[in-house]
């Protein structure tokens, strides 16, 4: 009998798996030097993951036991499932990769830690493996916390910038054109892994067929894909109204964002900002791991 978790669980999961890679956006990645139309392009994600997800929920409906690649096997063979199965490990390898390879770059390029690179991967992917050799219950009820003391710890750093913040720093949208805004999204459908995730999972949601089941299916998705668009939005907000155009000099200006912070004398809220970073990156690999 496989262990069961709830929708909340798993889409705060997908939020932490979802957040570490939005916010290491720079203007080199979305293509133009105004992140505020990046809201946008997060906008048009949402939208995509809403309609591209109502498949899934329908399969999840009609066969609540069984996962994208069972039905498959089920309905089509081995012939079929087996390959599908190599590429979605594939791909969860691929995306582990770059995720911790983004992380890798986040951090020697702004803290520049004693630690080793290997050993700094080595202790990344050890937390996570073991969260995946324990289950999927464990990686959900880790994932918990780490929203809380994510939302927590994002709270403090918006908190202490919102003095700086400065109007005029706005740029006018769409100034030239609709380009950036499609590079954007493409980028952000191009990191999130969320569909594929879901697809593989979908046996762990606990039954949907009571009603407050279904209400809290429904809060889940509206905490995972609407929290991560707003969250977004603030973030890019925040980074544009408090650097200006500095922001379009920076590799990782959440980062920067966080170094400028400062509550009640303690200086620099970087250190912070790469702690949670750090934890949502080991629920990415962990969730990863598990599905493969």
């Amino acid at each position: 009998m496989k262990t069961k978790i709830s929708a909340l669980q798993l889409y705060l999961m997908l939020f932490l798996s979802r957040v570490i890679v939005s916010i290491t956006i720079n203007v080199q990645t979305v293509g133009g030097s105004n992140l505020i139309e990046s809201i946008f392009s997060s906008l048009g994600l949402f939208l995509y993951l809403t309609v591209f997800s109502l498949p899934l929920f329908v399969l999840h409906k009609s066969h609540p036991e069984a996962s994208l690649l069972q039905i498959a096997e089920n309905n089509c063979g081995r012939g079929v499932s087996v390959p599908m199965s190599a590429i979605y490990a594939l791909y969860f390898i691929v995306m582990n990769i770059f995720s911790l390879s983004l992380f890798l770059t986040l951090l020697v390029n702004t803290t520049d830690p004693v630690a080793s690179r290997f050993s700094i991967v080595l202790v990344v992917l050890g937390i996570a493996l073991y969260g995946a050799i324990r289950g999927i219950e464990t990686i959900s009820r880790a994932s918990v916390c780490i929203f809380t003391l994510f939302m927590l710890g994002m709270g403090m750093i918006f908190l202490a910038v919102s003095p700086n913040v400065t109007p005029h720093y706005l740029m006018p949208l769409f100034y030239d054109g609709i380009d950036q805004t499609v590079q954007g999204f493409l980028v952000f459908t191009a990191r999130c892994s969320s569909l594929a995730e879901f697809a593989v999972l979908m046996p762990f949601l606990t039954s949907t067929d009571t009603k407050s089941g279904k209400s809290h299916r429904v809060l889940g998705f509206v905490v995972w894909n609407g929290g991560i668009t707003v969250f977004l939005g603030v973030l890019l907000f925040f980074i544009v109204s408090c650097l200006g155009e500095y922001a379009a000099l920076q590799v990782f200006p959440a980062y920067t964002l966080a170094s400028i912070a400062e509550i009640a004398g303690i200086q620099r809220l970087d250190a912070l900002f790469i702690g949670i970073s750090m934890m949502a990156l080991i629920v990415r690999i962990a969730c990863g791991l598990f599905c493969i």
